[in-house]
C-alpha cells in the first residue's frame, strides 16, 4: 500500500497526493463560494453532491504535494478578499481552498462528492445555501481541529512546507480574482 492517497485532476494532466498519516477532518461545505468556485469551472455537477456540498478535507499543507502537474495548478478568488481557489487549469478541476498567505498553515483539500479513502463527513457546515435542508454540525470541531494542526505544524516547522506558497511566502502563481459579473454569473440560484 502506497504511503499517500492519489488524486488527479479529469483529463489526467495534474496529479497530487495527500498522505494517508495526514491528520485533518473531512466536512461537507454548502456554502455560496463553494458552490460558486465549482459552478464557474463548470464542475457544479460532478464536484458538487446532490445539495449542492463539496467535500473537503482539511489538513496542513506540507500534507499534500504535486508529482504531476504543478504547471496547471492555478489560482481564483471570487473577489479581492476571497480565499485562494486552487485549481487545475488544464480542465478546470477543483484542487483545494488555502487562506492567502502560509502563516496559518491550513488546506481544505476538495474531493468528489463519493471520495470515501478519508473517513467519514465530521461537520456539515454553512448549510444556508444548501439546494435541499441539511442540518449543521461540528463547526466547533473543524475549527479546533484546523487550529489544533496549525499549532503542530509552527511547533515543528512543518509549516515551512507548503506547495502552493514560495519561500517569501507569495503564492506561487498570482490568483485571478473575478469580476462581480462572473461571481453573479456562476453564484447558485
Amino acid at each position: 500500500m502506497s504511503d499517500t492517497h492519489d488524486l488527479s485532476c479529469r483529463c489526467g494532466a495534474t496529479r497530487w497526493t495527500i498522505a494517508r498519516a495526514a491528520r485533518g477532518t473531512l466536512l461537507k461545505c454548502y456554502c455560496a463560494d463553494c458552490q460558486t468556485f465549482a459552478r464557474h469551472l463548470g464542475r457544479g455537477t460532478d464536484w458538487l453532491d446532490a445539495k449542492g456540498g463539496s467535500a473537503i478535507f482539511q489538513t496542513v499543507p506540507h500534507s499534500l504535494g504535486f508529482p504531476d502537474g504543478m504547471a496547471h495548478v492555478a489560482l481564483l478568488r471570487l473577489g479581492p478578499k476571497g480565499l485562494f481557489r486552487w485549481y487545475a487549469a488544464c480542465c478546470g478541476t477543483p484542487i483545494a481552498n488555502t487562506l492567502s498567505g502560509p502563516g496559518l498553515p491550513f488546506v481544505g483539500a476538495i474531493l468528489r462528492p463519493d471520495e470515501d479513502r478519508f473517513g467519514p463527513v465530521r461537520v456539515w457546515a454553512n448549510t444556508a445555501a444548501a439546494r435541499a435542508p441539511v442540518k449543521a454540525s461540528g463547526l466547533a470541531r473543524a475549527v479546533l481541529g484546523v487550529l489544533s494542526r496549525a499549532a503542530q505544524a509552527r511547533l515543528t516547522g512543518s509549516y515551512r512546507t507548503n506547495p502552493f506558497f514560495d519561500a517569501a511566502g507569495a503564492p506561487v502563481t498570482p490568483p485571478t480574482i473575478l469580476s462581480k459579473a462572473e461571481r453573479d454569473a456562476a453564484r447558485p440560484h
